[in-house]
């Protein structure tokens, strides 16, 4: 097992939770540390329990576990709310000048910081937060010049007096630590590496890898959690000639989208399950009129708006099935942040070679969660792009020595057509959501509907022999008891193998990011005496699909409270299910 520290801020959202433990997290990670991050937090701009947790190790960390080293918290319901986590010889950051009385567990450290009064002598008790960051690196021996490139690249923008402030506030909890607790010392080791990292969330390596798949064209509509995809193509897509724009709402959006891939663009949405439902009926024109589009769904509870700020994979039978009529589509889940990027790049290129539309289909922790990685995790000079069948003047002319006119719905051997962008000559042509002939023309003619049908989902045929739709392994290959999972749950199970083999548990866990088409399991499924699905939602709706394809019924471990699963609890959950007898 890894040894790591577990941080966490609390207190009322409208508190700075998030820019104070994203400010630390920075800091960690510039200091050669591994950062992974959770984040709870209300369905509301003010008031209600948020908290900013914090797992750093100088060894790579995939999950967040069921312990708490050190917490700074601004409220009595951060404490209430964490108890179960904190342990003997946690240490508890509290303001005992504020107006609520600190009831702290008796095995805990209390450690009372005047947060609000230091920071108004650094200049503005709005840096109390910083002040108790400034305190925490007194607690854990961590050297607070960290936190100075993090402070300067939150606040440079405000001007060298406020970064200036918000390094003395940091100082002077550190001071006061250093002066009123000389004696605590806490078990707690910070050590810095020479190691140079990333920090970044799901959402934001999906617009990297959406700007390195040559995106030039996004439209999407605020929701909770798929707007910082967004958030971060904004002022950066436009470098490479590329244009964002806010619509009205999802339906605006998606048909937006769907205009700048019909012009050419590589182009993408992205929203969650409400938006999902909305975009729907356009869905089913692009996937019809054989325009290549990528759609992210980044997943929340449902359903109707449910808990937007809280973790479920209840959207899978939606992007597997949704839309009226049968639509052929391409749906791809990555398991990890650093997938995030890689999945959507190919989720352009399987857009473009098959003219069909792209479920992305990520989730909440993946999107909010940030985590370190290595720069070389995201080489560019690897990054591949396949356009398809696009075909120039002089291909149209080749096309046209056999026929007529240009024909966009072409009935090809693999289902794909030649595609003529805009403006290409001898390239003209028309296409339409009423179901239509090889020149793009309305039909009703029933054997030209038989063609175009068959022809549209030969295109998924085709991929299915073509591409590796393929599944990440880890654990014991020659294992009795098989896992599979999809989604943001491979670090958690990851990490949980390490518990399982401390019980003697051997396991060997199958990651599949490729749900349709997806990987033939019916041999693993053979070969193992007992198999877990492993998802965030009710159902077990991903469980219900391998059933199908492998006709055995299969056990299942389903989480659909809104938290994401933590390492030490799923292993809990897998040995119940496949050691019952071990584990009473």
């Amino acid at each position: 097992m890894v040894e790591d520290f577990n941080w966490a801020i609390g207190g009322e959202a409208g508190d700075g939770i998030d820019s104070t433990g994203k400010i630390f997290a920075q800091a960690l990670s510039r200091a050669g540390r591994h950062v992974f991050t959770s984040k709870d937090f209300a369905s509301r701009i003010r008031g209600g329990y948020t908290a900013y947790k914090i797992r750093t190790s100088t060894e790579q960390v995939q999950s967040v576990v069921d312990r708490l080293d050190l917490l700074v918290a601004l409220t009595q319901r951060t404490i209430d709310e964490n108890l179960d986590e904190l342990h003997d010889g946690s240490a508890i950051i509290y303001d005992g000048e504020r107006s609520w009385e600190a009831q702290l567990p008796e095995d805990a450290h209390g450690v009372d910081v005047p947060l609000k009064s230091l920071a108004e002598e650094a200049g503005g008790a709005i840096m109390a937060n910083i002040v108790a960051l400034g305190a925490a690196c007194a607690l854990t021996d961590f050297s607070i010049e960290n936190l100075d490139e993090a402070l300067e690249k939150r606040f440079g923008s405000k001007g060298e007096k406020i970064v200036a402030n918000n390094k003395e506030a940091a100082r002077m909890g550190a001071d006061y630590v250093a002066e009123e607790y000389p004696e605590l010392e806490l078990d707690f080791d910070l050590d810095e590496t020479d190691n140079d990292y990333v920090l970044l969330n799901g959402d934001e390596a999906i617009g990297m890898g959406a700007i390195a798949a040559g995106c030039r064209f996004y439209s999407g509509y605020p929701i909770t959690p798929a707007t910082d995809v967004m958030e971060y193509l904004t002022g950066r897509i436009e470098q490479y000639g590329g244009h964002v724009v806010q619509a009205e709402d999802e339906l605006a959006a998606i048909n937006m989208a769907l205009g700048a891939a019909r012009a050419g663009a590589r182009s993408m949405t992205a929203t969650s399950g409400p938006g999902i439902d909305l975009m729907a009926e356009t869905f089913g024109l692009v996937a019809t009129s054989e325009t290549p589009l990528v759609i992210c769904d980044v997943m929340r509870s449902g359903p109707s708006t449910g808990m937007p700020t809280k973790q479920e994979q209840g959207d899978l039978n939606m992007t597997l099935y949704g839309g009226h009529g049968e639509v052929p589509r391409f749906v791809v889940a990555p398991t990890t942040v650093a997938e995030c990027f890689w999945k959507t790049v190919e989720a352009f290129n399987l857009a473009e070679q098959y003219q069909t539309p792209v479920y992305l289909v990520a989730d909440l922790s993946l999107a909010v969660t940030e985590q370190t990685f290595s720069p070389d995790t995201f080489d560019m000079d690897a990054v591949e792009i396949d356009r398809g069948k696009i075909v120039d003047e002089e291909e149209v002319d080749e096309w046209l020595d056999d026929q007529e006119r240009f024909t966009p719905h072409a009935n090809t051997d693999d289902g794909i057509s030649p595609r003529a962008l805009p403006g290409t000559i001898d390239g003209a042509h028309m296409s339409t959501g009423l179901e239509h002939d090889e020149l793009g023309r309305r039909t009703e003619d029933t054997d030209v509907r038989i063609d175009q049908v068959d022809k549209r989902e030969r295109k998924v045929e085709t991929a299915r022999e073509r591409e590796e739709w393929d599944y990440r392994e880890f654990g014991d290959p020659d294992a009795d008891n098989l896992v599979i999972s999809w989604g943001s749950n491979e670090g958690a199970m990851v990490e949980a193998l390490d518990y399982l083999d401390e019980r003697g548990i051997d396991v060997r866990f199958l990651s599949v990011p490729y749900l349709f088409p997806r990987p033939d399991l019916s041999e693993e499924v053979a070969a193992a005496e007992e198999v877990v699905v492993v998802e965030c939602n009710h159902g077990g709706q991903f469980a219900d699909v391998l059933e199908r394809d492998v006709l055995e019924r299969l056990d299942r471990v389903n989480k659909y409270n809104g938290v994401r699963f933590k390492a030490d609890e799923l292993a809990d959950d897998i040995a119940a299910a496949v050691a019952p007898e071990a584990e009473a």
